[in-house]
């Protein structure tokens, strides 16, 4: 049986990608009988260190300066937070929201997480003092996890280290992610953390190729491992029911990032489809699922017929995605970050109208030749005539639910991603 050391910023309870797919993926080894530890972030009403479902979760530092904030402050709505409604940002949230942005983004290196650096780092040579692991996992982002995965290889090198990217740090053609500047150095950190690495795991073929393209020091120990479905989808979910008949429910599930990822594009081609079809308006009643960030809530708000829910919890998101009649997804501008919630809309079986800013695009891609999608190509925050008259098509009269999509999402299980990072791992 293996003993695994797994530093992740985001854990149980955070509603996030990576602390939903680290979560069940450490919960799944401690049920086979693996020994597994996890340094993670702290949050208030949870201990410093709990046996949960067999994973000894030892939380230490913050993650962010937000967090510290909320933690202290005892706020209950802050980033991460589930069940709380959305609404217009107070002066005081707008202030904080600006400062943050335009001064603290500005200089914390090398991401928001700096201030998790140290707590994060004292716990983890406490453990690798205590026990004898068999590999380590990093996690990002944040990137700020790397840096621990780096101390704890240099401490014990014989340590296999494995480096699980969700997002690029530095990123090709100088486009910004989780870094708030970019300089040489920053990519050289990187380079550093790869190279060091003993394996080193992305979510996508355009991942890979791009990290390979910037690091030609990565050579083959870059693997893939896809987005996870856990639990796996039902094979019955709810019937809209007949009083949702005669109206057309959309939804948007998941995080809007500026300037990765906005709502700008899907909001023009909304109100346009309002102008052109005003029945419509009475029917169509779009739904967001996710933190709304401040810069966002006007313009989500400006549209009759949107509703913004907020960040729910899984059990809550997939009983609405069941529930939807159509799917939205708005895609990342670089092509080679895969959202985690591909492998969601995928497995629903549900319709998806996807707006495409780049091409070659890695949601396309993933979703491959399947029926069920419609793509809508974005220039200039519209999109081609021709386009737009298949969209008021498909919301009229061709919206039907894709093809069966079980084997295809094999790959995407817990038992076969579990197995392909033990395979990484060579354990």
């Amino acid at each position: 049986m293996a003993r695994l050391l797994i530093i992740s910023a985001w854990y149980y309870p955070f509603i996030h990608p990576r602390a939903h797919r680290w979560t069940s993926l450490a919960e799944y080894w401690a049920a086979g009988g693996h020994t597994v530890h996890v340094v993670c972030a702290r949050q208030r009403g949870y201990p410093g260190c709990e046996k949960r479902n067999g994973v000894r979760v030892h939380r230490a530092g913050f993650d962010s300066l937000k967090e510290v904030v909320y933690y202290y402050a005892g706020l209950k709505s802050g980033r991460g937070r589930v069940g709380q409604g959305v609404v217009r940002p107070g002066l005081m949230l707008r202030l904080f929201a600006w400062l943050y942005k335009v001064v603290w983004k500005k200089i914390c290196f090398p991401d928001d997480a700096c201030i998790w650096y140290f707590p994060a780092r004292r716990q983890v040579r406490a453990l690798l003092r205590q026990h004898e692991f068999d590999a380590v996992i990093s996690v990002s982002l944040p990137f700020t996890g790397h840096l621990i995965g780096l101390f704890a290889k240099r401490l014990f090198p014989g340590l296999t280290w494995l480096a699980d990217i969700g997002d690029p740090f530095v990123q090709p053609a100088q486009e910004f992610s989780n870094t708030a500047f970019y300089t040489k150095f920053t990519r050289s950190l990187e380079a550093l953390v790869l190279k060091s690495a003993d394996a080193v795991v992305v979510t996508n073929p355009a991942m890979r190729s791009a990290y390979r393209r910037a690091f030609e020091i990565i050579g083959d120990k870059i693997g893939i491992v896809p987005p996870l479905i856990h639990p796996p989808w039902p094979t019955n979910t709810p019937d809209p029911g007949t009083s949702k008949r005669n109206l057309i429910h959309l939804g948007y599930f998941g995080a809007l990032y500026k300037p990765v990822r906005t709502p700008d594009a899907l909001l023009a081609l909304l109100e346009k489809t309002l102008a052109v079809r005003p029945a419509l308006g009475k029917r169509l009643i779009v739904h967001f699922f996710g933190e709304i960030f401040p810069e966002f809530y006007g313009k989500l708000r400006r549209l009759e017929g949107v509703q913004l829910h907020g960040l729910r919890s899984r059990a809550e998101v997939r009983l609405a995605m069941a529930q939807m009649d159509i799917l939205l997804h708005i895609g990342n501008t670089t092509r080679y970050q895969l959202p985690s919630k591909a492998v969601e809309y995928f497995a629903s079986g549900k319709p998806v109208v996807h707006l495409a800013y780049v091409e070659p695009d890695a949601f396309i891609q993933f979703w491959g030749g399947d029926s069920g999608l419609l793509c809508l190509s974005v220039h200039e925050n519209g999109v081609p005539e021709a386009q737009f008259q298949q969209w008021l098509h498909f919301l009229e009269t061709g919206h039907k639910a894709g093809n069966a999509r079980g084997q295809q999402l094999e790959s995407c299980e817990i038992e076969a991603v579990a197995a392909s990072y033990f395979n990484r791992l060579a354990i």
